[in-house]
């Protein structure tokens, strides 16, 4: 199993944070759904800081 760490920044304004929710759009969700559409895997990403809803990051 390969492992990658990722340096991310994003504009927490669309999102409900950043754990997989089912009542809105999290970061998690994104991230795992565009990194499938490249390797055709289904993957967990697991996170050292999370954020609230609406809050922005800049190297998380």
């Amino acid at each position: 199993m390969a492992r990658f760490k990722l340096t991310i920044e994003y504009d927490g304004g669309p999102f409900v944070g950043w754990q997989r929710q089912d009542n809105g759009l999290g970061v998690q969700h994104v991230l795992e759904e565009a990194i499938r559409g490249f390797t055709n895997e289904v993957v967990t990403l697991h996170c050292a800081g999370r954020t609230d809803a609406g809050v922005h990051a800049l190297g998380q």
